[in-house]
């Protein structure tokens, strides 16, 4: 414990450092905008880039309850019927393959822009690492059933809900983890490839980017980089009872 909280305060400590070395060298360009004058602009500008930013945040938090009701459902599924997880992983590969850069304004085509297809990019975004998530739970609760649960004639479902989930929370630890910052990271996509046109961190992203404000660029991609920590430490606040539950 002592060894990775250590690991982790020198790699938190050293990124700013690193960061402000190379803008100072001035090696990537004027756009390179050291940390500073990053945390500044988001100080000054914070009321604007928090406008934005919250219907970011909303869309990927529904995006969020969306998966974890489908993951609910789908841990179910896939115990009862173990076949299902070869076709997840297929979906799995499909939806990874899939730009969804390009998929937005294809879908702007038969979904009104908004929040509502900003939502839909998010889901689409998260459904990766869900489908690989229950491909592998598939796998782990199943583990030791064809013995012990052979041996009693354990029902798939009753073998699941008393060993078998238990067996998967290690997987579905990963998988949440996974799950939440790519929400986040689909819902800014979303925007920056035109699924709102008014509001979102995108957006923001867009318009600094194409009028050449980098330090307001960098401050966007300071909250969005801040905001996708905290989803994945709330997917281990999600966990960590469960965590404790198996140890």
């Amino acid at each position: 414990m002592v060894t990775r909280v250590a690991v982790t305060t020198a790699a938190i400590v050293a990124l700013p450092v690193i960061w402000a070395a190379l803008a100072a060298t001035g090696w990537l360009g004027p756009g390179f905008v050291g940390p500073a004058e990053t945390v500044r602009t988001l100080h000054e500008q914070w009321s604007m880039i928090w406008f934005n930013a919250s219907p970011t945040l909303s869309a990927t938090l529904t995006g969020v309850l969306i998966l974890l009701a489908i993951t609910a459902v789908g841990m179910v599924v896939v115990a009862v019927i173990p076949a299902l997880a070869a076709a997840l992983g297929g979906l799995s590969v499909v939806l990874g393959s899939l730009p969804l850069i390009a998929v937005t304004p294809a879908l702007a085509l038969v979904v009104t822009r908004g929040a509502q297809l900003v939502t839909i990019v998010t889901v689409l975004s998260g459904l990766v690492p869900v489908a690989a998530m229950l491909v592998a739970a598939a796998g782990a609760a199943t583990r030791g059933r064809e013995d012990l649960g052979a041996l009693y004639a354990t029902p798939r479902l009753r073998w699941w809900r008393h060993v078998g989930f238990w067996h998967t929370v290690p997987v579905l630890d990963l998988g949440l983890r996974a799950m939440l910052p790519a929400c986040f990271v689909g819902a800014i996509v979303a925007e920056w490839s035109g699924a709102t046109g008014t509001r979102g961190l995108g957006q923001v992203m867009v318009n600094a980017l194409f009028s050449y404000q980098p330090a307001l660029l960098w401050a966007a991609l300071l909250l969005a980089a801040g905001a996708a920590l905290g989803l994945f430490g709330l997917a281990a606040l999600i966990m960590m009872p469960l965590r404790r539950r198996i140890r």
